[in-house]
């Protein structure tokens, strides 16, 4: 030391007082460091159940904020330039932009990798070295400097926690690597990095490299560089004891600050103390449990007991009725289904249960488990329990798909095909239904918790009145690993006896149905960013296959039923309406009970299943025009969106096709497009398709867009004023337009046979015919005509792209369809084709 002392003297760079020289300064500034990288992005997991209400980096430790702290040390060492790596809770750390003057760096992917991604966009660009930092480790004095020498990680030789490697130090104590075993004096990597320039090019030289292989995703930067250690010429800086502190768990934090949980802001604490009346100091052994795939829990003991504290995951506030959930909570604690239920506070979501200790796996192979499992639920369906709310998996799926939508989810292949075969199979499972009962909704193995003998049954957070077949359904769909058949063999368990035919059928339709649910749930989870793993195809392939076995039984079942007479047809609608069937003829009903369709006046499956061919699917909404005779309302609003009595014209429309149970809905729009955004959060599931064309050519262009969805489709002139929604039915016969008898008129009108199919289509007549209402309904057949028919049309150019659409059929092609008339009065669907005719319409639109 003292003959370098002596040798800076002696060339200028060190004055006798040992002060530096401007020269030696000089000299100094190649190793100034001249950042810093603090992340921050991470979840924490660890340290639940804090964790769940900020980042661990943002609590108070011995006073000080922990990342605050470090912030302040780098500064003090004079490092100006801190770039802070975010992620999880991100929004929490916008406040050290202004308060310290660092700059925040957003890690989009920190829910799918370790913190080598974070490492990876901070050192991106950077010139000159910079320091690596942990945000929630507490250093006991400055570990920083203006200027550093190489590139070193610290090493520590106090205790590892359990699955951390020692690394294996060579001469001039440089890193080689992690080492197989620990030794006495082993040493662990912990406290802060330093890269310089070059180092940091090799290092994201090797990262790159490696950075889409499978298992890099899972590393943490530091496993990184020690998997090619000698590429990256670090040394280890060697720490005493004491002077890196790393709070992995809640006991860690409060055994170094003993005042730790007595001060901290913690709503979590206060619920569990203000449930179990205990103090903050009771709380101990707090240790996270592996992560649900709808919250977050952590386990902790408390006055000799041990307990779960449930907390609600991102998101869950959407689709989870807390409501609801305690609700039946109680009920299965008096039921005494559950016996680990204490409390839930539906408002927040969290809920705080006894843990049942020595349980064992559920095992699907184990027929002592399945037939106690389905022993539960049939318990519960019998009870006699109710709930003021109520779950059903298609209608909730569905509700799901649009949240999907209106994210701009991208849809997998098949996805449609999928929806429509589970469409397809929804009322007649639903007619073999029964009553709504009480039940748990996600019954399936790991909330059935197997101990001395008995089985509590856990987790109620989709607890409401419904379909006793989806608490089947969910027990196969959720990872039973049964075939169809395994699942037929099963069911005798569940029912006591044999199933019948009908009984059957619904289960394996229930299965298909809550695999739809949940892979749509798990889909949005994803989008969410929080992805399910396996679990999503697992409920995939319960979707498909048992929704292929499930169509396979309806078809079977079609083929051996006739073709339904449109007199059997009206019987088979209202009585599937539940409505009176006093008034249709009596050997029509007699026949349909002979057949099996109708029993004690009641609709039964196979009648359902008769029906199902006729169900409408999907609607069209031909909404481009400028309704330029409607002007000035249509200046800066869409005709469809012009309010008449105060709802939008279009929203009567499209409330009477969700009441059908429509779930297509496809919306052409033009004119003012932008414009119909407002009607997404009303109708999430709507699709829109946008024709550009809406102002050079007639509504065949918008239909031309539509054309692959006219099979059994309603499609609509969106600005029908429909007083009477009852014309919206689910199903239909045949291909059909509302129309209404006139004895003159100087609008569009039809004219029909005796047995009412539309023979011609004129503007005006002086006879008696049938008024045009623009409301029609075109068969699957009849639609996939139009969906060539429609184009060869408007490809002939000219005069055929300013025709109105309805001319393909009636006008153009009439030789290749059977278009009927479907009778209403002039009254129940309206035109409202001008500003006059609004006026006289509506009396808020007239003025003085």
């Amino acid at each position: 030391m003292n003959k370098a002392v002596r040798e800076l003297k002696s060339i200028g760079q060190l004055q006798d007082d040992l002060t530096v020289t401007d020269l030696g300064i000089s000299e100094l500034e190649s190793f100034r460091v001249r950042h810093a990288v603090v992340l921050a992005a991470g979840m924490s997991t660890r340290f639940a159940p804090l964790s769940f209400e900020k980042p661990k980096a943002l609590f108070k430790v011995r006073g000080e904020v922990l990342i605050e702290r470090l912030i302040r040390q780098l500064q003090d060492a004079g490092i100006e330039d801190i770039r802070v790596v975010v992620g999880h809770m991100k929004e929490q750390f916008y406040y050290l932009e202004d308060k310290f003057g660092v700059h925040l760096i957003e890690n989009p992917d920190y829910l799918k990798r370790n913190n080598h991604a974070s490492l990876r966009i901070a050192l991106d660009g950077l010139e000159g070295g910079s320091y690596i930092c942990s945000s929630d480790q507490f250093f006991a004095e400055n570990l920083f400097s203006k200027f550093e020498l190489g590139s070193w990680c610290s090493v520590v030789q106090q205790g590892a926690e359990a699955g951390e490697r020692p690394v294996r130090l060579g001469a001039h104590d440089r890193l080689m690597g992690y080492d197989k075993a620990p030794s006495e004096d082993a040493r662990y990597l912990l406290g802060p990095a330093y890269f310089d320039e070059a180092t940091a090019h090799r290092y994201l030289a090797l990262l790159d490299r490696e950075y889409d292989a499978p298992d890099t995703f899972g590393k943490l930067w530091e496993q990184i560089a020690m998997g090619h250690a000698k590429e990256l010429s670090l040394r280890a800086r060697k720490l005493p004891a004491g002077m890196v502190y790393e709070f992995d768990f809640f006991d860690d934090l409060c055994a170094f600050d003993t005042d730790f949980i007595e001060n901290v802001d913690s709503q979590i604490l206060d619920n569990i103390c203000s449930t179990l009346s205990c103090a903050r100091g009771d709380i101990t052994h707090v240790e996270p449990l592996k992560a649900g795939l709808t919250n977050l829990s952590v386990l902790f003991d408390c006055k000799g007991e041990r307990y779960v504290y449930r907390h609600p995951g991102a998101g869950t506030e959407e689709i989870v009725n807390r409501d609801a959930e305690t609700i039946a909570l109680k009920t299965a604690a008096e039921l005494g289904l559950d016996t680990s239920f204490i409390f839930e506070d539906p408002a927040a979501g969290w809920k705080i249960s006894r843990f049942i200790p020595d349980c064992v796996d559920f095992d699907y192979r184990n027929e002592a488990h399945v037939s106690g499992a389905l022993a539960i639920a049939r318990r519960l369906h019998e009870s006699g329990a109710t709930s003021p709310y109520s779950f059903d998996f298609y209608d909730e799926a569905c509700k799901i798909v649009g949240l999907l939508k209106a994210e701009g989810w991208r849809m997998p292949e098949g996805f449609d095909e999928t929806a429509a075969t589970i469409a397809g199979l929804v009322a007649p499972m639903r007619e073999g239904s029964g009553d709504p009962v009480l039940c748990h909704n996600d019954f399936y193995g790991p909330n059935l918790l197997v101990h001395d003998g008995d089985i509590c049954l856990i987790d109620w957070e989709y607890a409401a009145m419904g379909d006793y077949g989806c608490d089947i359904g969910n027990f196969v769909a959720q990872g039973s690993g049964y075939s169809v058949q395994e699942t037929l063999d099963m069911l005798p368990l569940y029912y006591g006896r044999p199933a019948t035919d009908s009984e059957a059928f619904h289960c394996i339709a229930c299965v298909a149905v809550v695999g739809w649910y949940w892979y749509v749930w798990a889909m949005y989870k994803e989008c969410k960013g929080s992805p399910v793993g396996e679990w999503l195809r697992i409920w995939y392939k319960a979707a498909r296959e048992y929704g292929a076995y499930a169509s396979t039984l309806l078809a079977e079942r079609r083929r051996e039923v006739a073709e339904l007479t449109h007199e059997e047809f009206d019987v088979l609608v209202a009585a599937e309406a539940k409505r009176s069937l006093d008034s249709f003829d009596a050997a029509v009903r007699s026949g349909l009970e002979e057949r099996g369709m109708l029993s004690d006046g009641r609709i039964t499956w196979a009648g359902v299943s008769a029906l199902e061919p006729h169900r409408v699917r999907r609607a069209i909404f031909l909404a481009a025009g400028l309704g330029s005779r409607m002007l000035p309302i249509t200046i800066n609003t869409p005709k469809p969106l012009v309010r008449v009595h105060g709802v939008r014209i279009i929203d009567r429309l499209l409330d009477a096709v969700v009441a059908a149970g429509i779930k297509e809905i496809y919306v052409v729009r033009g004119y003012l497009k932008e414009e119909f955004e407002q009607l997404r959060s009303k109708y999430p599931s709507i699709v829109f398709i946008d024709n550009p064309r809406f102002d050079s050519t007639n509504n065949i262009s918008s239909a031309l867009l539509a054309r692959e969805h006219f099979e059994d489709a309603y499609v609509f002139e969106s600005d029908l004023f429909l007083a009477d929604p009852s014309y919206i039915t689910k199903y239909q016969y045949r291909t059909n337009y509302l129309a209404f008898h006139v004895d003159r008129t100087e609008d569009w009108c039809f004219a029909a046979n005796d047995d009412g199919k539309i023979v011609r289509i004129a503007k005006g007549c002086d006879g008696p015919c049938w008024q045009m209402v623009g409301l029609s309904y075109w068969s699957a057949a009849d639609g996939r005509r139009l969906s060539k028919d429609i184009p060869a049309v408007f490809d002939q150019g000219g005069e055929c792209q300013q025709i109105f659409w309805d001319d393909v059929a009636l006008d153009r092609r009439p030789e290749n369809y059977d278009v009927f008339v479907r009778p209403c009065s002039a009254n129940d669907i309206v035109e409202i084709d001008s500003f006059e005719e609004l006026q006289a319409f509506d009396p808020a639109y007239r003025i003085g």
